[in-house]
């Protein structure tokens, strides 16, 4: 995605999920250290350092990073304390360090297009797994891919007066396993638009198939893999991949 300046302020907004406590259950099992990848608004980062996780987090958007280190001022001391944010790119960091959890949530390895591109990041990614620790992530999963697209329209309020309305138009090539995606974020005052950002993007379309492939040229194993966040059993219907792997 495009994730221009000023939309941020809107993401956590139409981005809520269940996946917290799955990640938070990892990081107890595997040494209350870990790293997020694509960071975002710190989130998920956030919840873990909240639980006594430390948590180093990387994103390749400086304003990305700079809403992180606004939501993070909001905390408590303690939990500032276990958050580390770092400006860097999935397939060239180097943080000279290792974490029993390295996790890459909210789907985000799908925006990840060329293949040499994803073998290298899963490789970079092996680097910074702790011995005996693990790197979980999760995919969208299409069971049946088709050439369609089509529009939806979200709205939030904010308060009596304001709101804010997300449109969005995506768009399937299934030859290509990809989908194109355009987003409108505006905010509302009584019905008058005040702001608006558009976003743009294009994400891979993953097969299980061919996330075991990856995963193995990589040099990692699969250790667990769900349909969702609550750990329920992977079926071909599922809409999510939720995936847990160690290196070989």
């Amino acid at each position: 995605m495009s994730y221009r300046e000023g939309a941020e302020r809107f993401y956590d907004l139409f981005g809520a999920k269940d996946d917290a406590p799955f990640y938070i259950e990892l990081a107890h099992s595997h040494g209350d250290r870990a790293l997020e990848l694509g960071v975002g608004t710190a989130r998920l980062a956030i919840q873990l350092a909240r639980e006594g996780v430390e948590t180093w987090g990387i994103d390749n958007s400086p304003h990305m990073l700079r809403a992180a280190e606004a939501n993070l001022r909001r905390e408590p001391p303690e939990v500032r304390s276990r958050v580390r944010l770092e400006l860097a790119d999935v397939r060239g960091f180097n943080l000279s360090e290792r974490f029993g959890l390295v996790y890459f949530p909210s789907c985000s390895f799908d925006h990840i297009l060329l293949k040499e591109d994803q073998v290298q990041a899963l490789s970079n990614i092996r680097e910074h797994v702790a011995p005996g620790g693990v790197y979980a992530f999760e995919l969208t999963h299409i069971p049946e891919l088709k050439p369609e697209s089509g529009w939806f329209v979200q709205e939030k309020t904010l308060d009596e007066h304001r709101g804010v309305v997300r449109t969005g138009y995506h768009r399937t090539d299934p030859e290509k396993r990809t989908m194109t995606i355009n987003l409108w974020y505006e905010l509302c005052h009584d019905g008058r638009i005040l702001e608006r950002y558009f976003e743009s993007g294009e994400v891979c379309i993953h097969s299980p198939e061919g996330v075991r492939a990856l995963l193995e040229e990589a040099g990692f194993e699969v250790e667990a893999w769900y349909g969702g966040h609550d750990k329920r059993e992977f079926t071909p219907e599922s809409e999510l991949m939720v995936v847990v792997a160690r290196p070989s």
